[in-house]
């Protein structure tokens, strides 16, 4: 497989890895009382070895290449915050056992090469509604904006730019807990392709190796730290990154970052994104070093609407798209459009609601001749109580027994299971009848 490397990219682009400072405007930015000292750390970060290499970005681009044209599956899950405190290996091998089983239960259903990407060694940062929360007392402090910032504790919600040094030396160690989990099999040796596919035929072969590699991702909130890790045109802090509903401004500094790095990038879609938005926004992504034919997969649309808005919100949005001539990859997010409140406060989400969301995508995406091809779920190995089975059932004496989120709740090991069956057993009976068709 032949990759071009960033020095063969020749032609004259006004980005660079600061550009984004020249955007009046930072959402989601970060009120530091010493600014030189994180400008210290941020000089610090930059001098460190990258996290991952342009080899692996270059390839996981092939990867989400293949995915916009249906010739591959991308499947995306992890914590929804990651905490320092479960850098330990058998919180991570439980997290990478969880992964490859779920990625392979999809690559023997859909019989297409599966991609396997951890929302993992780096989701560190978190966006929130408001800069500041006020405590029951009156009083107001920071509000937790994820470990890399500063801490859960109402004490310790002053943002510390150490914490940006220790989260890198925390991905460092979570990649390292990776790399020595078991091998695990590759997937099945059934999961072919038609021979025309050049391209999926091959990432099957490099997927079958042992165990498929997880790439890394999170979300591109902390731009400073994400600029630190740039090498030229590569961001090594993951191999995909996205930015989320609040941070996708057309004219905002997380859109001028992400649209001149060579990953992989995403941009979470709620139901408020209009049909012509969309097309701008990935006009304003579009690679000026290469061809428009080339530009499949660079971007992945990760849909997070709610169940009740699929029907109404989707369609056009696919035809949009469509009519302007884009491949992105359509991913699936059915967590953050159906979270909800318990009467006594508690944030809890239902699995049978979560599924309810990915089955409504995946049909909408058949209807109009469009290829659902990725999904997104948080989720943990653990055996944690934050989600519900079903809203008939739960107690709320049970849904706190084990809540252990940092921010908001993830899918136990045994309901993330669930989730993608169930996905699964929707789609056996479509394909089965698509089969007995031809």
């Amino acid at each position: 497989m032949v990759f071009r490397m960033l020095d063969e990219f020749t032609q004259p682009d006004v980005w660079t890895p600061q550009s984004w400072r020249k955007c009046p405007i930072i959402a989601q930015d970060i009120d530091y009382k010493n600014p030189k000292a994180h400008d210290d750390v941020c000089n610090t970060i930059a001098s460190l070895p990258p996290l991952v290499s342009p080899i692996k970005i270059e390839l996981a681009r092939q990867h989400f290449a293949a995915a916009a044209l249906g010739q591959a599956f991308i499947f995306q899950g992890g914590d929804c915050a990651e905490s320092f405190q479960d850098v330990r290996p058998s919180v991570v091998q439980q997290k990478v056992k969880l992964l490859h089983e779920q990625s392979h239960l999809i690559s023997d259903m859909l019989q297409l090469p599966v991609l396997t990407v951890g929302r993992i060694a780096g989701q560190y940062a978190k966006p929130r509604s408001a800069p500041t929360e006020t405590l029951p007392n009156g009083s107001q402090v920071y509000s937790f904006r994820g470990e890399n910032v500063n801490g859960m504790h109402v004490h310790d919600r002053d943002p510390d730019p150490n914490r940006l040094l220790l989260g890198y030396f925390y991905a460092r160690a979570t990649l390292d807990l990776m790399e020595s989990c078991p091998s695990l099999p590759g997937p099945p040796s059934g999961a072919m392709v038609p021979d025309r596919d050049l391209l999926a035929n091959d990432l099957l072969q490099e997927l079958g190796q042992r165990k498929g590699p997880i790439f890394t991702s999170h979300e591109a909130l902390h731009l400073p730290y994400e600029s630190a890790l740039t090498r030229g045109r590569y961001n090594t802090s993951a191999t995909f990154i996205w930015i989320g509903e609040r941070t996708r401004q057309l004219t905002g500094p997380h859109i001028e970052y992400i649209r001149g790095v060579r990953n992989p990038i995403g941009v979470k879609i709620g139901p408020s994104m209009q049909p012509q938005e969309l097309t701008e926004l990935l006009d304003s992504l579009l690679d000026p070093r290469d061809a428009a034919g080339t530009q499949a997969g660079r971007v992945t649309l990760i849909t997070r609407l709610g169940t009740d808005r699929v029907d109404t919100v989707l369609p056009a949005l696919i035809d949009a798209v469509r009519k302007a001539g884009h491949r992105p990859v359509w991913m699936c997010d059915p967590c953050h459009g159906n979270t909800k409140s318990t009467p006594s406060g508690t944030k809890t989400r239902c699995v049978d609601t979560i599924v309810r969301e990915i089955l409504q995508t995946y049909h909408v995406h058949q209807v109009h001749g469009s290829f659902l091809g990725g999904l997104h779920l948080e989720q943990t190995g653990e055996f944690v109580t934050e989600c519900v089975d079903s809203w008939d059932t739960y107690s709320e004496e049970e849904l706190t027994h084990n809540y252990r989120t940092l921010c908001d709740p993830r899918l136990s090991y045994m309901q993330a299971l669930t989730v993608v069956r169930s996905f699964l057993d929707h789609v056996r009976p479509l394909k089965s009848k698509a089969n007995g068709h031809r």
